[in-house]
């Protein structure tokens, strides 16, 4: 058994089937493998199977941006919310010496 890779009408990769040893190449089918590495669309030129650029692909696909769930919002407030308790708490502690200082003069 042998993989036959078909194309399309318009030479896109299209399948692979694996056919006897002795079978003959179909019509839109080639006996060339598509190499290691090649990015979709990959397309048959007649001697080879061409890909686009990793570039090219990547700027066909980017990747989507995160969304932070629900929980993780309120986790993210909630830090939030406690670093503004402890600089409030912080200014307050200040206030307090400047204002105990003040008092035992």
């Amino acid at each position: 058994m042998k993989a036959l890779y078909f194309y399309d009408e318009n030479k896109e990769f299209d399948h692979i089937e694996l056919v006897e040893d002795e079978a003959p190449i179909q019509e839109r089918s080639t006996f060339v493998a598509p190499k290691n590495g090649l990015f979709e669309p990959i397309t048959w030129d007649g001697e080879a199977w061409n890909g686009i650029t990793e570039e090219k692909w990547l700027a066909a696909h980017p990747a989507p941006t995160p969304v932070p769930t629900e929980e993780q919002q309120m986790v993210m407030q909630q830090a939030l919310d406690i670093n503004q308790l402890k600089q409030l708490a912080m200014a307050q502690a200040s206030q307090i010496t400047t204002l105990s200082k003040g008092s035992a003069e």
